[in-house]
């Protein structure tokens, strides 16, 4: 194999650039500190590294015109020692940008040869909201002690007085990636991608086991820990961040599928417009409370598409959709919920070739399609996003509150579960059999 690095600007070592980019223009331009608080005060609640000073002004006001704030305000000592972090945050901000432009530069001109470079700096820029994270927890712990609050988990998190901005935590993720993959991002030989596939050829096909217990470990533990994160730590306020987060999550047991050769642009045009009719179906049914095909289309999706693709087209058909119903800390929610039983309905109902033949077959494939949607939609969909509602409403998460709230909700699961299973009734067998005509005629989505 030749050991030349390929000239010009290849798509995959650009992405070490791009990463270095985010970082600089996150660290110049865009907020890294947020006091929720403030905005009580009619103050501005978050803060870029260069106006930390501002910052510690506007709390200090806050606290003197008797804000949320009920405590005493900073002495004179306190100040300057907060002074002196604001300066030891700005001189790490300048340090940071210097290291992402080197990182750019080495990345770009040096490629496979400045690998260990690279990845000793995006080491460092992961390292950089660490730092700032352990500080504001620091500063959680001064605030509660002298606010005569209890230090713990709840008040140092989700009722914490400073919080870190999402785009820190967009920045360690990024970085984290890069420095695990910059490497083969850089490498640029020109055979490797037929290196890669004579290889891959060659092993024994597992792809399915490792793409379907890859799902479940992302669906059953990263998801779930990416929505709850952002009810902790980010206090329900990154809605987007966390949304995109999931879909990220959630592409990759997708992109699985092409593991072997390279996907086509029909075969990801497919997941998308499967979304799009989710997404015009809640629309069209907007003026019927609970009454709406989503949870139908997404089952549909997984069973003719595959349990990866239910997932991905449920996240996104959620996440879409609420530009026109509205964005909030429910959007994660509903697009885990959305999901996880679309990708539920690909791993059932992967196997059910007995659709196909008689007409018997078919309608017992539509009743058993019928009892899996009412129950899933009423069951996981109805649960989580009752619990859902628990997390954004109450103060504290005790087992009255979920009581409580399960009860309420439960009529109108009952109507989602019943809209669903008419939905699935009449939907299901002419949308597979143009899935299955689809899938016939291009071979696409075949791993």
């Amino acid at each position: 194999m030749q050991k030349k690095q390929a000239t010009g600007v290849d798509t995959w070592a650009m992405l070490p650039v791009y990463g270095s980019i985010f970082v600089i223009i996150c660290t110049i331009f865009l907020p890294w500190i947020s006091i929720p608080v403030l905005k009580y005060s009619k103050l501005p609640t978050t803060y870029t590294f260069w106006n930390f000073d501002e910052c510690i002004q506007n709390v200090q006001r806050s606290i003197q015109e008797g804000g949320k704030l009920k405590m005493d305000a900073f002495t004179i000592q306190e100040l300057e020692i907060l002074q002196n972090i604001g300066q030891i945050l700005k001189v790490t901000a300048v340090f940071l940008i210097v290291a992402m432009l080197v990182c750019g530069i080495v990345s770009y001109k040096m490629k496979k040869k400045g690998v260990v470079w690279v990845k000793i700096l995006f080491f460092m820029s992961a390292l950089h909201p660490v730092f700032i994270f352990l500080l504001i927890g620091a500063g959680n712990v001064f605030v509660n002690e002298r606010m005569g609050r209890t230090i713990d988990f709840i008040n140092l998190t989700i009722h914490s007085y400073i919080q870190m901005t999402s785009w820190q935590y967009g920045q360690m993720i990024i970085s984290v990636l890069l420095f695990l993959f910059s490497g083969r991002f850089l490498d640029t030989q020109a055979e490797k991608k037929q290196q890669m596939y004579i290889e891959r050829s060659m092993k024994k096909d597992k792809r399915i086991g490792k793409r379907t217990l890859l799902s479940l470990l992302l669906i059953l533990a990263a998801i779930p820990f990416v929505i709850f994160f952002g009810i902790f730590f980010l206090n329900d306020r990154s809605d987007i961040f966390i949304s995109m987060c999931i879909i990220g999550l959630s592409m990759i047991p997708f992109c699985m599928v092409f593991e072997g050769r390279n996907p086509q642009a029909r075969e990801i045009l497919l997941i998308a417009v499967m979304a799009a009719i989710a997404v015009v179906g809640r629309m069209a049914f907007f003026m019927l409370p609970q009454f709406k095909p989503v949870t139908a289309i997404v089952i549909i999706a997984g069973v003719g598409l595959g349990a990866e693709a239910g997932f991905l087209t449920g996240a996104m058909a959620g996440f879409v959709s609420n530009f026109f119903f509205g964005q909030g800390p429910w959007t994660p929610w509903q697009m885990f919920s959305f999901g996880i039983i679309g990708f539920l309905a690909g791993v059932i109902f992967s196997k059910s070739k007995n659709r196909k033949g008689s007409r018997e077959a078919e309608w017992l494939h539509v009743l058993t399609l019928c009892i899996f949607g009412g129950l899933a939609t009423l069951v996981i969909y109805g649960l989580l996003m009752d619990t859902s509602t628990v997390f954004m409403s109450s103060q504290e998460l005790t087992w009255q509150a979920f009581l409580a709230v399960y009860i309420s909700g439960f009529p109108f699961n009952v109507i989602h579960a019943v809209s669903t299973v008419i939905f699935l009734f009449f939907l299901a067998l002419p949308m597979e059999r143009k899935l299955d005509r689809i899938k016939k005629k291009y071979g696409i989505l075949e791993a």
